[in-house]
This record gives structure tokens, sequence and C-alpha cells, in this order.
């Protein structure tokens, strides 16, 4: 198994407020993309607990509460697009709410490869966000609190 060929299992948190939606930006690569705060799933680990680690690494937050499982992503990255690490992920996706992360508060930068900021969240189609495929699917599980969904683009 070559390094692109393997799959990651990724946690990831949806936080928003004020019509803003909390993002990371990719420092440390000739182009910059975005994408949600979260990261992968370590062994014995579960998503919400790792969605909840994460947070705390990147952004130094130790109060969240997860407030409801929006869904699933599996994806697979179209052929010459992929990572430079994998090919195909899953994204456990839930939304997060926490007293420290609110637009006014100013965000720690803790890691030296992403930044962390708020967008404007009905501006997610003006910029690289990834995977592509989120940014329809958030706003479809945001807007229907009952709907949980497994999405892949392998279907």
């Amino acid at each position: 198994m070559t390094r692109k060929d393997k799959i990651h299992v990724l946690s990831r948190a949806v936080i928003v407020d004020q019509g803003h939606i909390l993002l990371c930006k990719t420092l440390d690569l000739p182009k910059a993309f975005y994408f949600l705060p979260g990261g992968h799933i370590e062994h014995g680990e579960s998503a919400k607990e790792a969605v909840l680690r994460e947070l705390q690494e990147e952004a130094g937050v130790k109060e969240c509460t997860i407030k409801r499982s929006l869904g699933c992503l599996e994806y697979s990255f179209e052929p010459g697009h992929n990572s430079i690490c994998h090919n195909h992920e899953y994204n456990f996706i839930f939304e997060v709410t926490s007293p420290s992360l609110k637009k006014q508060i100013p965000i720690a930068r803790l890691e030296d490869h992403i930044e962390l900021f708020w967008f404007p969240l009905d501006q997610l189609s003006t910029i690289d966000f990834r995977p592509e495929p989120l940014r329809n699917l958030l706003r479809k599980w945001l807007d229907e609190p009952s709907l949980q969904n497994l999405e892949s683009v392998m279907i």
C-alpha cells in the first residue's frame, strides 16, 4: 500500500456564531485552502472524543459541547487531485458549541500549520473549501435538525 492509498478517518466541528462559521486555513502549503476544525481520530478514541481533543489542541478550548451529530461524508479525491498523504477519507461532522468560541473573541494560534478564523457561512462558495461536497451538505444538515446522513461521493 502506498502512502496515498491510505484511508483517513477524521472528526470535524461545525461551529457557527452570528452567521459565521469557524474555519481553518492552511499556512504551510504552496496553495492555501480552508477546512473545518478537527482532525484524525486516534486508535481507541471515539469520533466525539477526537473532535473535542482537536479543538483543545487547535484553539486551546476546553469547554466544548457536542450539540449533535450532523452526518458523515465519505470522500475520495478525483484522480490527480489527491492530498499529499491520502486519497480517501471519512469525515464525521458534529455541531459544536463553546462559550470560548464566539466571533468577537480572538482565537489563539497554537499550531504553526493552520490559522483559525471566522468566515461568513453564506460565502463558503467563494473559497477553496475542502472537502468540496461539504459546502452544500453543511447548509442542508444545519437547516434540517432531524436529518442525519451518511453521504458518499462513491455512490
